[in-house]
């Protein structure tokens, strides 16, 4: 009798009904939509805090390259085909990595190969999607220059070019001095030294983000690096130790291409030799000469993108 009545008044066993799955599924794909982009944005503000951090210890390897030497590094060097990495990663604790470079030879022969192959993070910003590229432009004669890439990059000026970007009223004079915290060795500049920075060493940029090479980035569009097709694609100077690193800004020379490279000149329009600046973040980041960074926006107007790349033009006073 007691088991009978347990069983009459026993509660009904069912599971969920289709329509209440589909609910739950419903809910917890809006859940993970929701917070699918604060995930990203918080591990996008991680890279880019660590890219912040890379280049404020170039910054202050630069500084103290200068402390030691009185000058600083020149953009690159012929006796030894070099860049200016080579010189300052014994200032960023890379004396290790960089045992056994010689300065004097050049960075794709031997013995600096190997060690041109060497991926630096110090020297890749954490947003780049690729963080293994390399560098392997064919050569007529001897090995291909190979070598590990990197996205930072010093400018060595402003090229006049940028004037056919630039309203009438924005234009820079013919003679006007366009060089960069670190410029070019030239008849008229033997040494590259801070005191030669008189706009200011917080307007003056040092290092700034090219990211992305030797592939083509232009705007977001992705373009793999192809030496040798046709068209041939590559945003030349993507190994660390090359002296393709350095460049003057303002240009739109596509490599071995005859149309120049598209769209307006700014922040993050395209990671090609000679144009401007671009980064995988929402704007790009910059150390300035004094060794502080700064992000500056894609829409950085380019007359003052151009004025902060120049270390003795003259703009702050003028400002002023």
């Amino acid at each position: 009798m007691e088991s009978r009545c347990s069983s009459r008044f026993a509660r009904p066993l069912h599971g969920f009904t289709l329509v209440e799955l589909l609910v739950v599924i419903a809910i917890i794909g809006a859940l993970a939509a929701l917070l699918l982009p604060a995930v990203q944005a918080a591990r996008e503000a991680a890279r880019r805090a660590q890219c912040t951090n890379n280049l404020k210890q170039l910054g202050l390897a630069l500084l103290n390259y200068e402390s030691g030497r009185g000058e600083l590094p020149f953009p690159s060097y012929a006796d030894g085909v070099n860049n200016w990495a080579p010189h300052i990663l014994p200032f960023l604790e890379q004396g290790n990595v960089i045992a056994g470079y010689d300065t004097k030879q050049d960075w794709w022969r031997d013995p600096n190969r190997a060690i041109a192959r060497t991926h630096l993070s110090i020297l890749l910003c954490p947003s780049t999607p690729d963080q293994q590229r390399f560098e392997d432009k064919p050569e007529k004669s001897g090995p291909n220059k190979t070598g590990a890439c990197g996205d930072y990059f010093v400018p060595t000026g402003v090229h006049l070019d940028i004037n056919a970007s630039l309203p009438a009223a924005d234009q820079f004079p013919a003679g006007a001095d366009l060089q960069g915290l670190i410029a070019e060795l030239s008849e008229t500049n033997t040494s590259n030294k801070l005191k030669a920075v008189t706009d200011g060493t917080s307007n003056t940029i040092a290092v700034g983000e090219c990211a992305g090479r030797e592939d083509v980035w232009r705007g977001r569009e992705f373009y793999e690096v192809d030496y040798t097709g046709s068209p041939k694609i590559r945003a030349r100077g993507g190994a660390w130790a090359t002296t393709d690193n350095p460049y003057d800004i303002g240009q739109r020379i596509a490599w071995n291409r005859p149309e120049p490279i598209p769209g307006e000149m700014r922040i993050n329009n395209s990671n090609e030799w000679g144009h401007a600046f671009y980064s995988f973040h929402n704007g790009a980041n910059f150390t300035f000469a004094d060794a502080s960074v700064r992000l500056l926006a894609e829409d950085t107007n380019l007359r003052v993108l151009a004025e902060l790349v120049t270390r003795a033009n003259g703009e702050i006073a003028a400002r002023q």
